[in-house]
């Protein structure tokens, strides 16, 4: 393992360049080079590959509402996604393109274009969530300056799950929630509901429980779908992949690599269908990581490998 790391530090200008194909779960030197760290021990626990999502920023129906309850909403089904360990959730600002741009006049998102660029990334599943609607209601009121008003609150979100690789949704829900929370107001005389649909507290406490609603539902979409990886760079006798033990891949793994397949769209419709398989080249071995989550491999058989080939366990 020490002339693995002997080559790889004598061609860190080279090395470098593969940054622009891994994630931010990357971490990395002062100098900005990808670190390579020989690990003994397993990677993964069994045979699931910890597959990389996207979480697109949520959407909301009502353009007035303060925007930290969409990123509540989001940041609760990323921790719930975190908690389950069978999944790396990629941040947003790796797409080469602003998510932003690919909101329609609908207001939904246009996923097959968000699938295009996430699948060059190696990310498995897109998830799309939206606040449809959140009313609330006061249950009584306490006499005082600061006075504790209890509520219930109503709350529909839609959650939906594409697959990266063809664009397809794999899941679609509406979920429904209604909690009673407690909220406090300051000397104040007179207020609406529409103040309490308003008021973050108890918005926050009714777009979490709808969402985690929906976690079931998600985990079996996504682990239904299959892992791939991608060619981050070929140099010289070593492959660089842009997953790694944090993605589960183990030292002595053997991956396969085909080319990039034709895209295949509808000829009624004309939308993106997937891309078909492409031709097998040969395999390649695990000899060790870099980063946070990059491999280095070695040919195994077969030739001509490039990058953004398709990697997948053989």
């Amino acid at each position: 393992m020490k002339l693995i790391r002997f080559s790889i530090l004598g061609g860190l200008a080279i090395v470098g360049a593969v940054g622009c194909s891994l994630m931010s779960v990357e971490s990395r030197h002062k100098d900005g080079a990808p670190q390579v760290r020989d690990v003994p021990f397993e990677a993964r626990e069994s045979d699931e590959m910890r597959k990389k999502v996207l979480v697109l920023p949520f959407l909301d129906s009502e353009l007035q509402r303060s925007t930290s309850v969409k990123e509540v909403a989001r940041r609760t089904v990323v921790d719930e996604l975190n908690d389950t360990r069978s999944f790396i959730v990629i941040n947003n600002s790796d797409l080469p393109q602003d998510v932003g741009s690919f909101v329609k006049e609908n207001k939904d998102y246009d996923v097959v274009s968000v699938a295009r660029l996430a699948n060059n990334l190696g990310i498995s599943a897109i998830i799309e969530g939206h606040i449809i609607e959140i009313r609330a209601h006061r249950m009584g009121d306490e006499i005082g300056v600061f006075r504790k008003i209890r509520a219930q609150v109503d709350v529909s979100v839609q959650v939906r799950v594409f697959a990266a690789k063809t664009g397809r949704e794999i899941y679609n829900t509406v979920k429904k929630a209604t909690v009673e929370s407690e909220t406090t107001r300051v000397a104040e005389n007179t207020f609406s509901d529409r103040d309490l649909q308003d008021d973050p507290t108890l918005v926050r406490v009714g777009v979490r429980k709808a969402f985690k609603e929906a976690m079931s539902g998600i985990v079996k979409s996504v682990e239904k779908l299959s892992w791939e990886g991608r060619v981050a760079m070929v140099s010289g006798e070593k492959i660089y992949v842009n997953s790694g033990r944090l993605t589960g891949l183990q030292i002595g793994d053997i991956l396969k690599i085909t080319e990039e397949g034709n895209e295949i769209f509808d000829p009624e419709s004309g939308n993106f269908i997937g891309a078909a398989p492409g031709r097998m080249k040969g395999t390649i071995e695990v000899v060790s990581y870099f980063g946070k989550d990059g491999s280095i491999a070695i040919v195994h058989s077969g030739s001509g490998f490039k990058e953004n080939d398709r990697v997948e366990i053989y």
